[in-house]
């Protein structure tokens, strides 16, 4: 429709050029398509001077404008621990990057963080910072035990092919051991050496499989938009079914029809719960509310609608509606 296509015109794309061969990119970016330089944006916590308004590094003892103090009395112990919390916090978050580990809910957390120590509410703000640690780090935990049931998995589907599961043992084994030492890295890249090693006997098995896990995440997002899955649901049973009878094509034949049956739904229905978010949004800052985290989440959800990347969009709709909650 007309209507529908100049409302997804409206929404935001972020723009900007690369620094080494100056390529104009649209969208987010790891790195640029044109040279290859790798993206690495670190934002510097800033606070606002309170005489006058001006933005300065949270070390700043004081305002580089007008010289007044930026240090309170008793401060001193949360502006030593802040940038010692997000030391710790930024190599997780490389971690998940580079892991494919969903960490929205600590990322919404670093946000809040940021925008209390722009406001010089730094007890908020290193409170802020720990949850969204203790998010991140349960995040990885959670990949970490679904990665140990693969590579169980793997053992099993390998041993059955006739092949020696040595290898994926192997990985297995220094996964847990790496786990318990605390390296979650090195138990990540356990799981990608155990997955590789599994991959020549056991191809069609972990293609299928991707395809079970990646309609299963869908069906549940739109569970939570009560949009009709009852039709992926039966199709996500038969295909475990087949997975069960070691059929890894029938397997992921249904995982895939399943997930197109759904995708078709998508489009209307992401634009429809796309327009009650911004009356939601409009709403809550009517009544007062802090929406810089709403408007951030929502920001993301209009750019992968735009990239016509429906489930992203829908996914972005679902940390819009457990944020809202939150206000």
């Amino acid at each position: 429709m007309p209507g529908d296509q100049s409302e997804a015109n409206e929404e935001e794309v972020f723009e900007f050029d690369c620094p080494e061969c100056g390529k104009h990119i649209v969208g987010e970016a790891d790195k640029c398509p044109g040279c290859g330089t790798e993206f690495v944006i670190e934002e510097v916590p800033m606070v606002d001077c309170q005489s006058c308004g001006e933005a300065c590094p949270l070390e700043s003892d004081v305002c580089p404008s007008c010289g007044k103090s930026l240090v309170d009395e008793g401060e001193d112990e949360l502006r030593q621990e802040f940038p010692r919390l997000v030391a710790e916090v930024k190599p997780l978050l490389m971690i998940s990057k580079d892991y494919g580990v969903e960490v929205g809910e600590g990322r919404r957390l670093i946000d809040k963080a940021v925008q209390a120590g722009k406001q010089r509410d730094l007890a908020t703000a290193v409170q802020m910072v720990k949850e969204a640690r203790s998010s991140i780090k349960a995040a990885l935990d959670e990949k970490l035990v679904a990665e140990e049931s693969n590579l169980e998995k793997l053992v099993e589907i390998v041993s059955r092919s006739g092949v020696d599961p040595k290898e994926v043992s192997g990985s297995l084994s220094a996964l847990r051991s790496l786990r318990e030492e605390g390296d979650v890295e090195g138990a990540l890249r356990a799981a990608v050496k155990g997955r590789k090693a599994a991959e020549r006997s056991s191809g069609k098995y972990l293609e299928a499989n991707d395809m079970v896990e990646s309609l299963s995440r869908l069906i549940d997002v739109c569970d939570q938009f009560y949009l009709d899955s009852r039709e992926a649901k039966r199709m996500l049973n038969e295909a475990r079914d087949a997975g069960d009878h070691g059929d890894w094509g029938m397997m992921g034949i249904l995982s895939r029809k399943g997930r197109e049956q759904l995708m078709r739904a998508l489009p209307e229905a992401t634009k429809s719960e796309m327009r009650k978010a911004k009356n939601q949004l409009l709403d809550a800052k009517t009544e007062g509310k802090d929406v810089r985290t709403l408007v951030k989440v929502l920001k993301d959800a209009g750019v992968a609608m735009n990239r016509e990347r429906y489930d992203q969009a829908l996914e972005r709709l679902s940390d819009f509606k457990d944020e809202l909650k939150r206000l």
